[in-house]
């Protein structure tokens, strides 16, 4: 589980019921609150470790290409920036164009923001998750990610 405090606030809606859990976090001291919802802002539980790499990108679409940017990059997947929003199927084709090669994959959106702005450009924003990548790419990903985190 991502927060380990959240099982403990499941587990009290389901046995007291969602207005009574509600009520009693009301009337509870700070204190008290702090403990019940420690483990919310701990440290992410990932499979693999993330680097913060930006790469340019190139999404294959039913409409043609997308390009966008990593921002950071695991040996499971990616969160990418896009000026435009891709329309991608449940699995599509990305390439990473890195400065030693490039690296393609096959992946899928596992979420999607809507349209962000920063200053005067929009941008979408993604994350992803490789579903299929070669051996020498996945060996030549591990590599890199290691010596940026």
């Amino acid at each position: 589980m991502k927060y380990p405090g959240l099982a403990r606030v499941r587990w009290r809606f389901h046995r007291a019921g969602e207005q009574e859990v509600v009520k009693q976090l009301i009337n509870r001291p700070v204190a008290k609150l702090s403990v019940l919802f420690s483990g919310f802002g701990s440290p992410e539980n990932r499979r693999h470790a993330r680097a913060r790499i930006k790469w340019p990108v190139v999404m294959t679409t039913s409409n043609g290409l997308v390009d966008g940017q990593t921002h950071n990059v695991s040996l499971g997947g990616a969160f990418i920036r896009c000026q435009e929003k891709p329309d991608l199927e449940d699995n599509f084709r990305l390439v990473m164009s890195t400065k030693d090669r490039l690296v393609l994959v096959n992946a899928e959106i596992v979420w999607s923001n809507g349209r962000k702005s920063e200053g005067k450009s929009a941008y979408h924003e993604m994350g992803i998750r490789f579903t299929k990548i070669s051996g020498n790419d996945r060996t030549f990903l591990s590599g890199v990610i290691s010596n940026h985190t």
